[in-house]
């Protein structure tokens, strides 16, 4: 058999390959979205962006535990006091801390609420909110706070029955999020809410928040879906759950059912089963 002739068996052998290997990209995909809680396709161009966007970096990233973060030495409330002064001391502390670059422009600090003894605490990642209409009561934001609300409902929790904070507790004008260095700042006071609190389960609500706790960088479609643990200096390990944040689900509602057995998940870890 000639050259030529081995080389033209060859581009046909390639092209009778292309579409098995392109189906079985294809089922890869589609595993991949179900795991999602995704079933149906909207084909919105916020959508089709999200998605090109994910799969870059679910291709790129790579698995692996991150250093923890740097956390500025600072008093420690006596590990027997009861939660509430614990957390009042905490919001104090943070409300003139000066350790990051946000604390010169911020609108104000946002301490955590809810109740101070509850099994499920919730950790998102910062308060945004518009200049002039600051509210420290504020957690997330209006319409998001608005919507953790009817989530928390949907698994039987009243506001009451939850406490909700964030990683950076420093509420930032718009513009650029914050960066590593405040959430090295603001590590530490995390640590102490959930040693003041003691939840049985914690809420990661988007990337920030689950690898803040995790310690790893893989993308949130990755770590959401199990439970999974955060360590801390002062107690036990506790049970975290990663899932995404009520501002990225007003923006993207199609991922609201992978959310939702994210929410039963943690429904019944607090049942006991």
């Amino acid at each position: 058999m000639s050259a030529k002739n081995s080389t033209a068996n060859s581009q046909r052998t390639r092209q009778r390959e292309a579409p098995a290997r392109l189906a079985r990209e294809l089922g890869k995909v589609l595993r991949f979205h179900q795991a999602l809680g995704i079933n149906e396709y909207p084909g919105s161009p916020g959508l089709r962006s999200f998605l090109a966007k994910k799969t870059a970096e679910a291709e790129t990233s790579r698995p692996g535990r991150v250093s923890p973060p740097v956390r500025p030495p600072r008093p420690r409330p006596e590990p027997g006091e009861p939660a509430g002064p614990r957390l009042q001391c905490l919001g104090r502390e943070a409300a003139s801390c000066s350790f990051c670059p946000l604390a010169a422009g911020r609108l104000g600090t946002v301490p955590g609420s809810g109740g101070e003894s509850s099994a499920l605490m919730v950790v998102g990642d910062w308060s945004q909110q518009e200049k002039g209409n600051f509210s420290p009561a504020t957690i997330f934001g209006p319409d998001d706070d608005a919507l953790l609300v009817k989530m928390m409902a949907a698994i039987g929790l009243q506001p009451g029955d939850i406490y909700v904070t964030n990683c950076v507790k420093c509420c930032p004008p718009p513009g650029p999020e914050p960066d590593r260095t405040c959430l090295d700042a603001c590590f530490s006071f995390l640590e102490r809410e959930i040693a003041a609190v003691r939840p049985r389960v914690i809420c990661a609500m988007g990337d920030m928040a689950a690898r803040m706790l995790l310690g790893r960088e893989e993308p949130l479609v990755r770590l959401r879906g199990r439970m999974q643990q955060f360590r801390y200096q002062a107690g036990t390990p506790v049970a975290v759950m990663p899932t995404f944040h009520p501002r990225f689900l007003r923006r993207h509602e199609e991922m609201k059912k992978g959310t939702w057995l994210d929410l039963q998940a943690i429904r019944r870890h607090l049942a006991g089963r």
